[in-house]
């Protein structure tokens, strides 16, 4: 019973944000094609979280814990090399399929891969609590509307530059991007880690309704897009 709500509420809120911004889509994906992304996404946690815990064990002992250290762990090490390796699932899962064939399904895709990695991240961290249902239930409400979120919105805005970066011809967009939204994660890093103060908490949820505005807005204008790429 245990196992049973720990997986209800850890991958409950990916699915959630999930089928909100398959809606997105005016052109449905294949949804075995969404699942498999979405499973790849999750493997590729995996990968993420042994990184951060071997980067960190490598690296705490020769420089010790300082706040630099922290600032490069809460930037580098967990907001850069999360966003890597959710960019990395979206390309070894479907960079080269033929379904990728509208601009608005790089934001789909890639979302879809960072919510399969928040369900694991969400798995990994809930199944160290000892708490009750109850606090578990409120738990996954938090990150329902914090981490999952932060997690597919950063992803989405990815998803834009890999959009925009397909049909201008202009690659170094992928970088650009990857630095803009690995920034935005590390920023709510800082932020959410003192959500029991109101002024954090506030600043939180203010990081998240801006990234939400400007996903929204690029979404609108993409799906307006004529895709003058090719896909290989």
């Amino acid at each position: 019973m245990f196992y049973f709500l720990l997986l209800t509420f850890a991958v409950l809120p990916s699915l959630i944000w999930l089928f909100y911004y398959l809606e997105k889509d005016i052109d449905p994906e294949p949804k075995r094609l969404i699942a498999y992304v979405f499973l790849v996404g999750g493997l590729f946690a995996i990968a993420g979280y042994l990184f951060q815990i071997i980067s960190h064990s490598i690296i705490l002992p020769f420089v010790g814990f300082s706040y630099a250290y922290y600032i490069f762990h809460t930037f580098f090490v967990v907001g850069f090399s999360e966003e890597l390796f959710k960019y990395l699932a979206f390309f070894f899962a479907i960079k080269s399929h033929p379904a990728l064939d509208e601009p608005i399904d790089f934001v789909i895709y890639i979302i879809t891969a960072a919510l399969g990695f928040a369900a694991l991240e969400n798995i990994i961290y809930l199944s160290s609590m000892t708490e009750s249902t109850l606090e578990m239930a409120r738990l996954s409400s938090i990150r329902f509307v914090s981490g999952t979120f932060l997690h597919a919105l950063a992803s989405g805005i990815l998803g834009v530059f890999l959009a925009y970066a397909c049909n201008l011809n202009k690659k170094t967009l992928i970088f650009y991007g990857l630095i803009l939204v690995s920034f935005l994660h590390g920023i709510y890093n800082l932020f959410a880690a003192k959500m029991n103060e109101t002024i954090y908490m506030l600043l939180t949820f203010a990081l998240l309704f801006f990234c939400a505005l400007i996903l929204s807005f690029f979404i609108r204008k993409i799906k307006k897009m004529k895709a003058t790429c090719l896909v290989s």
